[in-house]
């Protein structure tokens, strides 16, 4: 039986190695409300990788509202439908400073940006991982997986990773501790891929009839993108 490190370090080394990285994702996540009461929220996010700067990614919400973003070595566009509105600005070229930047700065909701911005290793098996463990073989999705579960300052996390020469995850479940009522975030993974067949990512081109709309600076006192969706 391996450890829980053991398991999580070829995960980590595995996904590490690879240039292009594709997948789709099931996500469900809670939000507590004002009453006290936890919701549950459902959407699909699609990510496409390819180090080290290009990007494209598409978040389809439990509203119907679709964004979709394209990175290519600093150019970064948004588009959101069905409003047909999309915005483009420049980043640093590198991924992980790109993320950042539309994270903090932008306050957009970039998916996996924790994976995106930081090194795996770090996040995963840093120094202030307080316990890592195997739990047991578990069925799933049709695989068989190896569920491991790790504690870190904030977040309690469980990953189950497929067993082979190809350990992608296949589910992910956080909850984070130090948040009013304990919120979980849940995500099973599909479709991974680690080639393109045309080694490219799809390409921004504006709808027709739609309308651009500047992105700035969440700081900023200019109209934005951000302003006119929320």
């Amino acid at each position: 039986m391996p450890t829980g490190r053991e398991v999580l370090t070829r995960m980590v080394d595995f996904l590490t190695r690879q240039d292009q990285i594709a997948f789709e994702a099931l996500v469900t996540y809670e939000a507590v409300q004002e009453s006290g009461q936890m919701l549950h929220f459902d959407m699909i996010q699609r990510m496409a990788v390819h180090k080290p700067g290009r990007l494209h990614w598409v978040t389809l919400h439990g509203d119907a509202t679709e964004d979709s973003a394209w990175f290519d070595r600093g150019d970064f566009t948004w588009l959101r439908q069905p409003a047909n509105l999309w915005g483009q600005i420049d980043l640093p070229p590198s991924i992980p400073e790109a993320v950042d930047r539309l994270v903090f700065d932008y306050d957009l909701d970039v998916p996996f940006a924790d994976v995106l911005s930081r090194d795996l290793g770090e996040l995963w098996l840093g120094e202030d991982v307080e316990s890592l463990q195997y739990i047991d073989e578990a069925w799933l999705e049709g695989v068989w997986t190896d569920h491991i579960a790790l504690r870190k300052p904030g977040v309690d996390l469980e990953f189950w990773v497929l067993q082979g020469d190809e350990p992608f995850p296949v589910k992910t479940h956080i909850i984070y501790t130090e948040e009013d009522g304990r919120p979980a975030y849940s995500a099973r993974y599909r479709n991974w891929s680690t080639t393109s067949p045309d080694d490219t990512l799809p390409e921004f081109s504006p709808p027709s009839g739609s309308e651009h709309v500047e992105l700035v600076p969440v700081n900023d006192q200019s109209p934005s993108l951000l302003g006119v969706l929320q």
